[in-house]
């Protein structure tokens, strides 16, 4: 029988403890690391094992689901912090760099297990999910090295972590096609297997097409007219809610298409680099506008100022002339 409430109970003092000292031990890693070696997610990473399971297990399994569901939306923000420290001149500018590097960290980890096949006796299946687990990145700490060592606005960001977000999408087919070969053989559709590519592909092409011939046309409109709009739009408040809806928007969308969510969020933070940099440029441009307008409008003033004064002291040296005569 379901209950009918959630009752509150006053945590014990154990619990309290536990979790005080888990946040506590967390920072204090993560800090020393940082300051000495850059690896502090590496630290984080042994404290959790160590804290729960397979170590000390002081923490449930209630718990270590909630740890985990909160660390997902988590990497979810740190992805879209990549995103926005990527400018979109230089992603267009290295993207074949970057898709090089991509195709070289998946086809090397792919082929290595088939070439050393031999050497343990190993089916081709069990090389072929050697391969998936090599060529697998960690996109948490592919961010979270860039950041600490702050080189996340570098050429060499912008590289990696583009090559990291090819990587995921393949990574994510690699992970249907095991689910697949693991399963019966009748349970096998291509559908399946190449949803994940597919979709990625078409949610990459189909935001630049979006962003640069349906939304850059209309904000570029919004921004001239920015002056009849409410002044609640004006607020930071209005534009941090935009962004949420927009990642969220994204993220939900590429979850529900069979795409990584991970992906999702990155391009959300590139369109919202982008939207920065469209404010900056049209702002410019428009100031410039105005400057030259202005120049323009005083510079006819000028004009019939200066005749009427020629004039005047024309008459005036004329006057003196005739007096002189």
């Amino acid at each position: 029988m379901s209950e009918s409430a959630f009752t509150y109970h006053e945590p014990t003092i154990l619990t309290i403890l536990n979790q005080a000292g888990l946040l506590l031990v967390l920072n204090l890693i993560n800090a020393c690391l940082d300051k000495l070696l850059y690896c502090g997610l590496i630290g984080q990473l042994v404290t959790g094992i160590l804290w729960g399971t397979p170590g000390a297990k002081w923490l449930n399994r209630d718990m270590e689901t909630v740890i985990q569901q909160l660390g997902y939306l988590g990497l979810i923000m740190l992805v879209y912090e990549g995103g926005l420290s990527t400018p979109p001149s230089s992603l267009r500018a290295n993207m074949y760099l970057a898709l090089a590097v991509a195709v070289t960290g998946i086809s090397v980890p792919i082929g290595l297990p088939f070439i050393l096949m031999e050497l343990v006796s190993a089916t081709p299946l069990q090389a072929f999910t050697a391969s998936a687990a090599l060529s697998a990145t960690s996109l948490r700490t592919t961010f979270t090295i860039l950041s600490t060592t702050q080189l996340i606005t570098s050429r060499l960001s912008t590289v990696t972590t583009s090559a990291a977000m090819f990587d995921d999408v393949i990574g994510l087919v690699l992970v249907q096609i095991i689910s697949n070969l693991g399963g019966n053989g009748d349970s096998f559709r291509a559908v399946t297997v190449f949803r994940p590519l597919f979709v990625s592909i078409g949610f990459g092409v189909g935001i630049v097409l979006v962003c640069r011939f349906v939304a850059r046309p209309i904000l570029i409109k919004i921004f001239e007219s920015k002056g009849k709009l409410p002044k609640f739009t004006h607020k930071p408040q209005f534009a941090f809610l935009g962004y949420i809806f927009l990642l969220l928007g994204l993220v939900a969308g590429a979850a529900y298409a069979g795409t990584s969510s991970l992906f999702a969020a990155y391009l959300a933070g590139v369109i919202t680099s982008w939207f920065d940099t469209l404010i900056y440029t049209t702002s410019n441009s428009t100031a410039t506008q105005l400057q030259q307008n202005k120049d323009s409008h005083s510079q006819d003033q000028a004009q019939p100022e200066q005749a009427v004064s020629s004039g005047t002291s024309r008459e005036r040296q004329g006057g003196f002339n005739g007096e002189r005569g």
